[in-house]
């Protein structure tokens, strides 16, 4: 768990093991799950501030060739709605299903997956699958974010290669010091292989790494484009009020003051960042094992019932 105090992180506390007979440390990489998101949105919203993105206009994509059932109010998905959740899409299409909308677009908010994955290949369509994926690399690279990455690295490479984003917290024979993942009664699971970037949820990350992330884009970066996405990343947006900003679920404490949360749920991580932007407060929980579902729980609500 890390501790952002002053927008600065100031604890950093680690307990039990990475994996079988190695104990968990700053160097072990977790499968960040659905932590991905406010990452990605940020690459997003950096687009928009740049005038190479409209949020607002209708994401340019043929429905047909990613299996969507015909419907007309997919015409209405936005970039916006992607990271608002706010699609209609469900999370994921049942397997050998069309995707199909479970609301209308912009009218409430439905958690997405798959709303996430569509903007990454409209993106990849109109800007190339290497470009995004170069853009994506150097935002981890500006948010000092070393041990990090989108993809696996090609086997027994300790850096990048053809694109590839760095092996995370290599060791000199270029293995990395992966997390393992547990199920509830303890046993370790195979760890899924990451050969395609998504935007979902496929960066694996360092605890350190994901709070110079927070740091960095709530507190240290001050330039306009950075303020720009700031005021996006913390108000508010759509229907119903104050469930999500672009890039974060949110709540309004007693006094009015915005808390951003993500969870990330994967089978034995179960993870959680809370932000309190206003205060300069923050906090990351990795957690590698299915009982970590209730320690996080537990957590948001303390952190939720501070005034």
């Amino acid at each position: 768990m890390a501790i952002l105090t002053g927008g600065v992180l100031q604890t950093e506390l680690y307990f039990g093991l990475a994996a079988a007979g190695r104990p968990m440390s700053s160097a072990a990489v977790f499968d960040s799950a659905s932590l991905t998101k406010p990452l990605f949105a940020w690459y997003v919203l950096e687009l928009a501030a740049s005038g190479e993105l409209d949020l607002y206009a209708p994401i340019a994509i043929d429905y047909a060739t990613i299996g969507a059932a015909p419907d007309p109010r997919l015409g209405r998905i936005t970039p916006a709605l992607v990271l608002s959740h706010q699609t209609g899409l469900p999370n994921w299409r049942p397997d050998g299903e069309p995707l199909r909308l479970v609301a209308t677009p912009g009218e409430q908010v439905v958690y997405s997956g798959e709303g996430f994955q569509l903007l990454l290949k409209s993106l990849q369509n109109t800007r190339g699958a290497d470009k995004v994926a170069t853009e994506l690399q150097d935002l981890l690279d500006r948010f000092e974010m070393t041990s990090s990455s989108f993809v696996d690295p090609p086997t027994g490479a300790g850096g990048s290669s053809s694109g590839d984003s760095p092996a995370g917290a290599a060791r000199p024979d270029g293995s990395v010091e992966y997390a393992i993942a547990h199920d509830a009664d303890g046993r370790p699971l195979v760890r899924r292989p990451r050969d395609r970037l998504g935007a979902y949820g496929t960066l694996d990350i360092t605890l350190p790494d994901y709070a110079r992330f927070l740091e960095s884009a709530f507190w240290g970066w001050d330039s306009p484009s950075a303020r720009r996405i700031r005021a996006l990343m913390t108000g508010p947006y759509g229907v119903p009020a104050g469930a999500r900003t672009l890039g974060w679920g949110c709540w309004s404490r007693v006094d009015g003051t915005i808390v951003l949360h993500q969870n990330g749920d994967n089978p034995g991580f179960k993870h959680l960042a809370l932000v309190d932007p206003a205060a300069g407060e923050a906090i990351v929980a990795l957690t590698n094992g299915e009982g970590g579902l209730a320690f996080t729980d537990e957590l948001a609500a303390r952190f939720r019932s501070t005034d």
